[in-house]
């Protein structure tokens, strides 16, 4: 046998031997920077508009998820940046804004702490993002003592052409509906009335008179955790954009005019 070929095959039992010891070593975790699996956008706005089931991102080696829905809310962290650049451009000011850009299937925003990962790793993560929302809802209560509106931006493909309004049957928006009445949840000059006059299929229908919403998308974890039910929180809506919805060029549009109006006629900002 040839001095190469006793070489090679010397090198083969050695790493043959070597393996079982590899595989019992720790493998290191891919670090990320927290702020860079987020955006978070201060703004001046009466506004704070959030998006957490877009995202694409991995998070190191975090595990992907075992429980619990993993599916992306496609197009709604675009659509949540386009209507804060169209109201920025009408109006010389941003909303806050903050959108997930890690993947629902390592951690879900919306949900609190012990349900939203099942790995450590991702923890900073989820950390970074509430705290993001904490201090835009925080800021815009010290600038805005007149009222502030939180939108948590979903989207859902079960009624593709279905716009589903969430505030746990009103329980978020207590201080709207102290100063307005259920009319600026489900009248026409409410948010979803306003989408519904641009030609968009909404639930609750406008002028229902039950606050009642579909339990399926009643409202989650953020517009709970942060709306005006609380004394340090905000009015709180979430929307659930159906999947046909979604791919409408005029969305970005009718969403942005939609909450000019509302925050207008409700007094969150200036009458013009």
């Amino acid at each position: 046998m040839s001095e190469p070929v006793l070489r090679r095959r010397r090198r083969s039992w050695l790493l043959a031997l070597c393996l079982p010891a590899l595989s019992t070593l720790p493998i290191p975790a891919v670090a990320f920077e927290p702020a860079d699996v987020i955006l978070h956008q201060p703004g001046s706005l009466p506004l704070v508009v959030t998006a957490p089931h877009d995202g694409d991102l991995p998070l190191g080696l975090t595990p992907t998820r075992t429980r619990g829905t993993q599916v992306r809310d496609l197009g709604t962290g675009v659509l949540a940046e386009q209507v804060a650049k169209r109201l920025e451009a009408r109006l010389g000011q941003r909303p806050c804004l903050v959108v997930a850009r890690f993947s629902r299937r390592f951690v879900d925003a919306n949900r609190p702490e012990a349900d939203a990962l099942e790995s450590d790793i991702a923890l900073p993560a989820y950390r970074a993002y509430h705290a993001a929302v904490a201090s835009c809802v925080a800021r815009a209560r010290a600038q805005h003592p007149q009222g502030a509106l939180l939108v948590d931006v979903h989207g859902q493909g079960q009624v593709p052409d279905v716009l589903f309004r969430g505030t746990r049957a009103g329980l978020t928006t207590q201080a709207l509906l102290a100063r307005h009445g259920p009319a600026a949840l489900q009248g026409p000059e409410s948010l979803i009335g306003q989408l519904a006059a641009r030609g968009y299929i909404v639930h609750p229908a406008v002028g229902t008179d039950s606050l009642r919403e579909d339990p399926r998308y009643a409202g989650g974890y953020t517009v709970f955790t942060y709306g005006s039910q609380h004394p340090d929180g905000i009015d709180a809506i979430q929307l659930e954009f159906g999947a046909q919805q979604r791919r409408s060029p005029q969305l970005t549009d009718d969403v942005a005019d939609a909450l000019l109006v509302f925050l207008t006629r409700h007094g969150y900002l200036p009458k013009p």
